[in-house]
């Protein structure tokens, strides 16, 4: 058994979840669970698919969700909230001033864009550190799933967007489009991994992960033919290779969102594809 200030092993939770678990460590675990919402969402995510062992399984069982009840009665909010690990980083990254990716991510507010890159004299606000502290919770989690593996590509896209060294950008980019593809890759039909991996790969400046891009987008867009994610992306994605289509997909976006402050900033890409007056 690991120290109790440190995470179980993920062998002790899965036994303490079958019922195979002694009684002293056992409450540990129970004592763990209890403060640490990342244990806790593991083992009661594992209950629902774990059947406890047969040798006085009722009788451990109940008292395994004794322990589960008490533990949610603890902590119950935060289980609810970090259901979604991505929502602590949407959470911070509304609090700055100026969005670290031009691309849309799916579930974050809008934010003016931030146009100065590289800049290491710039001091670090609080609302940016606290971001970075919830990117680095997202990074050390746990789970192999969808849903934390699309979290962890969106936390290394941000890492990058605010790194300075150019082998960290590069890594933490090349992390978070093999995370987002693999969400991707587990759920074919999620518009919202599509657009983000999109995202990812459009981040990068490169001509073929800007092909790659548009490809997950149409496939977005054939799923959900006027999600505003995917169709703002795809604008982008064809801004800097053929403005005319750029120029008539931006018109599409602005079909399907025409007020908001991404469509202000669309009619700015958008305009600025125009030739000029005669």
């Amino acid at each position: 058994m690991t120290p109790l200030l440190a995470h179980p092993t993920d062998e002790d939770l899965g036994r303490f979840v079958e019922g195979t678990l002694p009684d002293t460590e056992r409450r540990e675990v129970v004592a763990h669970i209890a403060d640490c919402d990342e244990c806790r969402i593991l083992v009661v995510d594992s209950a629902e698919f774990i059947e406890p062992a047969k040798t006085e399984s009722t009788k451990w069982w109940m008292a395994i969700a004794a322990s589960l009840i008490l533990a949610l009665a603890i902590g119950g909010s935060a289980y609810w909230r970090l259901r979604d690990p991505l929502a602590p980083v949407i959470e911070a990254t509304s609090q700055l001033t100026k969005r670290p990716v031009e691309p849309r991510l799916a579930g974050f507010s809008y934010i003016d864009l931030n146009r100065m890159r590289g800049d290491a004299e710039t001091e670090i606000d609080a609302p940016s550190m606290q971001l970075q502290e919830k990117i680095a919770d997202v990074i050390e989690r746990r789970g192999d799933d969808p849903k934390t593996l699309h979290a962890k590509g969106i936390a290394y896209l941000l890492a990058a967007a605010t790194a300075t060294e150019p082998n960290e950008v590069k890594s933490d980019r090349t992390r978070s489009i093999a995370a987002l593809q693999a969400a991707a890759d587990r759920e074919p039909g999620n518009v919202a991994y599509l657009t983000d991996l999109a995202a990812a790969l459009l981040v990068t400046g490169d001509k073929t992960n800007r092909n790659l891009a548009l490809g997950h987008l149409d496939k977005a867009l054939s799923l959900d033919p006027r999600n505003p994610d995917a169709l703002f992306n795809r604008a982008l994605a064809l801004r800097d290779s053929n403005s005319r289509e750029a120029l008539a997909a931006f018109n599409q976006y602005l079909a399907v969102d025409s007020s908001s402050k991404w469509a202000d900033e669309a009619r700015q890409h958008r305009d600025g594809l125009l030739p000029p007056p005669p």
